[in-house]
């Protein structure tokens, strides 16, 4: 009886050992699945990043201007007449003063040299009329000295009334006389004034038949031939001065305010022409009379016209308006804050740092600020979408701006 009491029994302790073994199996095998399963790790995120510099920034108004001569003349007649020589060809370097092209001058030398005849004549004219004055005012002289002493006479009863009379009359005839040579030299010279200015005039327009370079430089353009009618006011040439170029533009009305004679100007040359300068200076600025149109802005510099770049080419500019040295980030850094404040992200051992500045002033790219930051630490640039993901302590993987 007590062998069949037993039996249950260890039926029961057995089973209940084989539960403990399976159950002790299965914890073991769950350790083993929960240790082979992956354990979770935080991804950094990618950010588009920008290094803070250290540099003089430059605030800068962007405009395309022409490249101009300083100087051009349309080279002009002052008379009508046949063109009879044109002595220079297109490219030609003419000298100040340098002969260019000759007209016709038959008809105004022969009415120079009628001119020179007249002028001959008025002044025998004159000669003889201030002969015939200078004798005339003796003549007065020794009248009235004869006039004189026949009066002294006749107060002592040494002559007659009527012998008085006739001295008397013989003066005033004398003086007669003179007075009117003296009329007819003031005449004669004025005819002789006229005449030196008709022979001046004369001369003067003969000149006009040699057209003179106003100035050094290159003739651009050649507009007429021998044989041609030159008229005033037509251009027989076209000279440009090689010594000096200008770089013009019209500037808006909003931005002369920021605009001064003497500013800096940065130039941005075409690839390809060396030797021209990169930095400029405003040399005037045209007022505008209208608030609605622009006005012009013009920057000489020295030149030659053997550049290859010719004029009416079109070259980038930068006028400085203000420069600072210091540090700067991307504009596209800046984060404003609800209080009004500015912040920018800084990477720091792979994770966001929230970095507040003061904006000192911004260029179109670029801002220059005072704060924490060091130059070459990257700062987090994007959008404003990007900006409402971010937060302090985000792991990011930096990709830096091309």
């Amino acid at each position: 009886m007590e062998k069949r009491g037993w039996a249950p029994r260890l039926w029961i302790v057995l089973v209940c050992v084989l539960l403990v073994v399976a159950l002790g199996v299965g914890v073991q095998r769950a350790r083993k699945r929960l240790a082979a399963a992956p354990v979770w790790k935080e991804r950094p995120v990618p950010e588009e990043t920008d290094a803070v510099r250290q540099e003089r920034l430059a605030d800068t108004l962007r405009y395309l201007a022409r490249l101009e001569p300083a100087a051009q003349a349309a080279v002009s007649p002052r008379i009508t007449a046949d063109v009879t020589a044109v002595l220079v060809n297109e490219g030609d370097t003419v000298s100040q003063g340098d002969l260019l092209v000759v007209l016709d001058d038959r008809d105004l030398r022969a009415e120079l040299e009628t001119l020179k005849a007249k002028m001959e004549a008025l002044q025998a004219k004159l000669k003889a009329v201030t002969a015939s004055e200078a004798a005339a005012r003796q003549d007065v002289d020794y009248y009235r000295q004869e006039f004189e002493r026949d009066r002294t006479l006749f107060e002592k009863k040494g002559i007659s009334a009527s012998a008085l009379d006739t001295s008397r009359n013989r003066l005033t005839s004398a003086v007669g006389r003179w007075e009117a040579l003296a009329a007819e030299g003031r005449s004669a010279k004025r005819e002789v004034d006229a005449a030196k200015a008709q022979l001046k005039e004369a001369e003067t327009r003969l000149s006009y038949t040699r057209v003179e370079a106003p100035f050094h430089g290159v003739v651009s353009r050649r507009l007429v031939d021998p044989g041609d009618l030159a008229k005033p006011g037509v251009p027989l040439l076209e000279i440009m001065d090689c010594s000096k170029a200008k770089l013009a533009f019209d500037a808006v009305q909003e931005d002369v305010f920021m605009l001064r004679s003497g500013q800096t100007l940065r130039v941005h040359w075409p690839e390809g022409f060396a030797g021209l300068p990169d930095v400029i200076s405003i040399t005037r600025i045209f007022p505008a009379l209208e608030t609605v149109k622009s006005v012009r802005v013009e920057a000489e510099f020295p030149w030659t016209c053997q550049n290859p770049l010719r004029p009416g080419s079109f070259v980038a500019v930068e006028a400085v308006v203000r420069e600072g040295e210091g540090l700067s980030v991307s504009r596209r850094a800046l984060v404003p804050a609800q209080d009004g404040t500015v912040f920018v992200y800084a990477v720091r051992e792979g994770r966001l740092t929230k970095v507040p500045v003061a904006v000192v002033w911004t260029t179109e790219e670029r801002a220059l600020v005072r704060g924490e930051l060091r130059p070459g630490e990257p700062t987090a640039v994007g959008e404003y979408l990007q900006w409402v993901r971010r937060h302090i302590g985000l792991l990011v993987k930096t990709e830096g701006r091309s």
